[in-house]
């Protein structure tokens, strides 16, 4: 099926609710540039289109979600897709991903005794390192990101929301670290990482 290609604005309050899974009106302007009365029109005439689905004040992505943000994305990042600035920085992701990975599953489990257990979290001084490990992560994360963002602006909401939830690491609440519940670290990494795959129009690497 060909998709015509979605504005700017539409095609932002579609991925967020793509990245999210589900996501309300509060979900869509928490993470994109847009305020509310523009994403409440913007999910409208998603809905309208069959490219996502209401549930009550519920927003979840149709079988033809995907297929539009493809080829919308293809159109509205075509720049940016050529950007050698973003090219280069993009390039490096995949390592800092990978040591994302490595610290998250250290994060989670812990080696004792050459088997693996779940973190009970009580050896603070483990967690710390860990934390400290994950902080510097994200901030060289932040350089894409800030590339990114001076393209588009939206890119930035990124930095805020891992700021947000270190802040509240360090305040002590461990939870935000990867509760998939909340805007945890590991929650706000895997939806950056879904989005910049679509954005420069890669192929996930297994």
């Amino acid at each position: 099926m060909q998709y015509t290609a979605l504005d700017k604005t539409l095609y932002e309050a579609l991925n967020a609710v793509a990245l999210k899974k589900m996501a309300t009106v509060t979900g869509v302007v928490d993470t994109t540039t847009l305020d509310a009365g523009v994403a409440q029109s913007a999910l409208d005439a998603l809905a309208e289109r069959n490219l996502i689905a209401r549930v009550g004040e519920n927003a979840l992505p149709t079988d033809a979600c995907a297929d539009a943000l493809t080829a919308s994305a293809a159109e509205v990042y075509a720049a940016v897709r050529t950007d050698p600035a973003v090219q280069t920085v993009a390039s490096k992701f995949e390592d800092v991903n990978a040591r994302f990975l490595k610290t998250m599953s250290a994060w989670q489990q812990i080696d004792v005794g050459g088997r693996k257990i779940v973190n009970d979290h009580s050896d603070p001084d483990y967690d710390n390192k860990m934390i400290a490990q994950i902080d510097r992560l994200v901030s060289r994360l932040s350089n894409l990101l800030e590339i990114l963002g001076d393209r588009d602006p939206r890119f930035l909401i990124y930095i805020d929301r891992f700021r947000d939830s270190l802040a509240k690491v360090d305040g002590g609440d461990i939870a935000f670290v990867s509760d998939p519940t909340r805007d945890s670290v590991h929650n706000i990494w895997f939806e950056f990482h879904e989005d910049l795959l679509r954005t420069l129009g890669l192929k996930r690497k297994e």
